[in-house]
């Protein structure tokens, strides 16, 4: 008898202790939190650095923001379509994310976001600029840990956000409308309607993931 209760009384000291374990693991990761910092912050004059392939981009007056909108929209919707930006150094194989605000244009509310290293290296994100919903994110190739968010401004405007673990020295970023036709490693390919976003360059952010 007097051994049953032993046995008992170690087990429960011992589950005390793991319990314990466990509060102070949780309390560690509650207060380790990540850091940022900015690779490449787009500013409005940037805009002219940007290539477009088979889409328009112009200033819209009729849109009002803090700083100033382009109205970016397809031309084609036979053939792939996108805004890029020039290469950007980064490091291998660490973390990076971009982020956008973007609001909904005409003929539909799908927008493609892309970090793309050397083909078919990337991590991609369609959003839905109506609802404000991440429809489906996922990276490609050597590309891991992909990540993705949206979150609501006000007067309907969005920000955008995708990262991921980039298999690259240098990274473009790539951002264009889509329609639901496509699959998220391929938003960019031909579409049924000629689609359009509300974008704010100078909102543009590169950032290292620490």
């Amino acid at each position: 008898m007097k051994r049953i209760i032993l046995l008992l009384i170690l087990a429960v000291v011992f589950s005390c202790k793991d319990e314990k374990k466990k509060e102070t693991k949780a309390v560690v990761e509650e207060v380790v939190e990540k850091q940022y910092k900015t690779v490449k912050n787009f500013l409005s004059e940037d805009i002219a650095t940007l290539t477009k392939t088979r889409v328009s981009l112009e200033l819209a007056d009729e849109v009002e923001y803090v700083n100033p909108v382009y109205h970016l929209s397809r031309v084609t919707t036979t053939e792939s379509a996108y805004l890029s930006s020039g290469l950007i150094p980064v490091t291998y194989a660490s973390e990076y994310k971009v982020s956008v605000i973007v609001k909904k244009g005409s003929n539909n509310s799908l927008f493609g976001l892309r970090i793309s290293g050397d083909y078919p290296d990337r991590v991609d994100a369609v959003f839905d600029l109506e609802k404000g919903e991440v429809v489906d994110y996922k990276t490609a190739q050597d590309f891991e840990n992909a990540m993705a968010t949206i979150e609501k401004l006000p007067n309907n405007w969005y920000k955008c956000t995708v990262g991921a673990e980039v298999a690259a020295d240098n990274v473009r970023i790539i951002m264009g409308t889509t329609d639901s036709t496509r699959k998220v490693t391929s938003w960019e390919g031909k579409t049924e309607a000629q689609g359009s976003v509300y974008v704010v360059p100078s909102s543009i952010i590169l950032e290292e993931i620490f």
